[in-house]
């Protein structure tokens, strides 16, 4: 809207994203295993290179602190070449009928996006879940939320893995964000 007004375009409003909160209800974080989860269309360049980052830069880092530690990435069309390295504790669902039934055991909701646009649905979709948020600047772009309070943010493959850790390792942060 606001380019809009800054081209003479002054009746033009921002209509902001939401989503069902009925579909995607509010549970308390996971205190069970130490589950970490993606969701997205893996035939997306965007989210492509976030989780070819994660899994190569950032998941050896939590690995090496927290060995049994899952990583699971649900959304269809993953590239073959990233699912036949067979990292270890990562998986890949490939397609899903409901993104909510691979997601709601997790203690971290991970958003690796280097780059990209569009609207960022599932770090809603995730916060409407009760899912702590770990997302890079640019995956959380646009939404009217703050480190710290809604979500933690970090843009390194070390800062990455730091607030993964802090996630897995301390459920009153998981409550507090969610």
């Amino acid at each position: 809207a606001k380019n809009f007004a800054a081209g003479g375009l002054t009746t033009a409003r921002a209509i902001p994203t939401g989503v069902d909160l009925d579909f995607f209800s509010w549970q308390a974080p996971a205190d069970g295993s130490p589950v970490v989860v993606f969701t997205g269309s893996m035939d997306w360049e965007a989210n492509v290179d976030g989780i070819r980052f994660y899994v190569e830069e950032v998941w050896p880092r939590v690995r090496a602190q927290v060995p049994n530690a899952q990583l699971r990435v649900v959304g269809k069309n993953p590239p073959a070449a990233l699912v036949q390295r067979n990292v270890p504790g990562v998986s890949f669902t490939g397609f899903v009928d409901d993104v909510r039934d691979h997601a709601r055991d997790a203690q971290a909701f991970v958003i690796p996006l280097r780059v990209g646009g569009g609207t960022r649905i599932k770090a809603f979709e995730a916060m409407a879940m009760g899912l702590p948020v770990v997302s890079t600047t640019i995956g959380i772009e646009g939404l009217d939320v703050d480190h710290g309070t809604h979500f933690l943010c970090a843009d390194g493959a070390d800062e990455l893995a730091l607030a993964t850790l802090k996630l897995l390792g301390d459920g009153t942060l998981r409550l507090k964000l969610a």
